[in-house]
């Protein structure tokens, strides 16, 4: 399975679950796209770690759930951002998905932009 696809697949679990709908969807990094300032982004990123013997058979990524600028309802965002982390607890499966397991919690940082960023890491194993 290629990266891409594994990108793929995440966004079409982020879909199956509706957490895109009033989001801009991105993978690989945040674009911050001009007249965007009052849109939303979820952004899936390929994360480091894990030790020698994992990376053969599972992956780290993470997700970023990023407000709009001064938004004004922070609390929406970061239930957002709870609820996909919920998901892959308890629902992750898809066609080549097997396991989500989040690590930590949701780490929270405001950009010099005024956005709120939650970051959910979490490791995968997929199907090859």
């Amino acid at each position: 399975m290629t990266r891409s696809e594994v990108y793929n697949a995440l966004r079409m679990w982020l879909q199956s679950h509706g957490f895109d709908v009033g989001y801009r969807v991105q993978k690989r990094s945040w674009n911050e796209l001009e007249g965007t300032e009052g849109e939303r982004y979820l952004v899936i990123q390929q994360n480091g770690g894990g030790t020698p013997e994992e990376a053969i058979t599972r992956d780290f990524f993470r997700i970023l759930v990023l407000s709009e600028q001064n938004d004004s309802d922070i609390n929406e965002v970061e239930d957002r951002a709870d609820a996909i982390r919920q998901a892959m607890i308890d629902d992750y499966q898809t066609e080549c998905i097997i396991s989500m397991q989040p690590i930590g919690g949701i780490t929270a940082i405001q950009t010099e932009e005024g956005r709120y960023l939650f970051d959910i890491s979490f490791q995968t194993i997929i199907s090859r």
